[in-house]
């Protein structure tokens, strides 16, 4: 068995907590060993500097688990639309611990999305959409707006927000729709709002890119141009010429020639793929935060796992985004054993709001439950 060495202290106050290449942690030394059933003997360490004790599944992705499980296999079977129960039958186990390794993935998959973007030096236009779903209830349909690479279909970014039921409906569904309302009503400039976050995301983009200026392609939406044109710093880039916005009408054909069709593939890919979007599907969402999750995950195997096109693109869509190094150099998988810590992780709000779990479900009673493990 390999020997393990700390990487750094897990104490996030100690001045040994971020690693350092040129200098790697030693202040520590052995602090005995327990033994589990998991994971055979463990040693535990203590910090020189800090007096923080600490032990090798302290670094682990199944840090505090009792069993093993696949994370690929859960990720495949995930992205192959299975639901949570067809999941825990072929494993053997509840619904409650595979929604447990999701989350732990989804942390992982954060972090990953994180890494790559540090990496990246692209050379493409940038395709936003809106995509519908529900959670909980039909009463509280929801937005996830993407952000795609018009040519890697590289999804950059994700954001959600809850909407306001709409379309027709009958007497009786109006008045229950008003009794929930009575309980939570949804942001009016909900999309407004969350594109706005997106479009500053596109600017992260364009930042790191290699074109003198960027375009950004939308459909016909109001919020859209509206949350252009209400941010000083968006409208100022489009005043001067670095930011291009381009519309499309929803309404034409969704081709490959279509400016949109980097969204639209990955909407019906969102469709088939994930149980919960399926439509008239009877697995759905029932909290937020763990929906968020599950896309995150996806989102992992779309762009790092999927083939770019099925027939002659055995790349991946970050391959294709110029992440490649960070892509091949044993992909996610190498994330399965050691786990991301949020310390040491930079993200953007919406991927905040994802890892600690801040997003509100509609009639919830509290705030949902985050490991302390989690925020370490």
């Amino acid at each position: 068995m390999e020997v393990f060495t700390p990487p750094f202290c897990a104490e996030r106050r100690c001045i040994h907590h971020e690693p350092n290449a040129a200098s790697p942690y030693s202040a520590y030394v052995p602090w005995g060993y327990y033994a589990t059933k998991a994971f055979g003997r463990v040693p535990r360490y203590r910090c020189t500097a800090c007096g923080k004790t600490f032990s090798r599944q302290t670094f682990r992705l199944d840090y505090y688990a009792k069993r093993i499980f696949s994370y690929g296999d859960i990720v495949q079977r995930l992205a192959s639309c299975e639901s949570l129960s067809s999941i825990g039958r072929a494993l053997r186990c509840s619904t409650d611990s595979i929604s447990n390794r999701i989350s732990r993935a989804a942390r992982e998959a954060l972090a990953l999305d994180s890494a790559l973007s540090s990496t990246m030096h692209p050379d493409e236009d940038l395709v936003a959409d809106g995509f519908e779903s529900y959670c909980r209830s039909q009463y509280f349909p929801n937005n996830i707006t993407l952000l795609v690479g018009a040519s890697s279909q590289y999804v950059y970014a994700a954001d959600h927000v809850t909407l306001r039921r709409k379309g027709r409906m009958t007497e009786r569904q109006t008045r229950k729709r008003a009794m929930l309302e009575r309980q939570w009503k949804a942001n009016p400039r909900g999309i407004e709002n969350s594109f706005d976050r997106i479009a500053h995301e596109a600017l992260r983009v364009y930042s790191a890119g290699k074109r003198p200026s960027l375009t950004l392609w939308t459909d016909e939406h109001q919020d859209y141009a509206r949350a252009l044109a209400h941010s000083p710093h968006l409208s100022l880039l489009m005043h001067e010429g670095l930011l291009r916005h381009r519309v499309v009408s929803s309404r034409i054909a969704r081709t490959t020639r279509n400016p949109l069709f980097p969204v639209n593939y990955l909407d019906r890919e969102l469709r088939k793929d994930l149980h919960e979007h399926v439509r008239e599907t009877v697995c759905f969402g029932r909290n937020v935060n763990r929906q968020m999750e599950r896309l995150a995950l996806y989102l992992l195997w779309h762009n790092t796992m999927k083939p770019h096109r099925a027939r002659g693109s055995p790349g991946s869509n970050a391959e294709y985004a110029c992440a490649g190094a960070l892509a091949k150099e044993g992909g996610p998988t190498r994330y399965w054993e050691w786990r991301a810590w949020r310390t040491l992780t930079e993200l953007s709000d919406a991927m905040i709001e994802t890892w600690e779990r801040l997003r509100y479900t509609p009639l919830s009673q509290s705030r949902d439950y985050l490991p302390r493990y989690a925020c370490m």
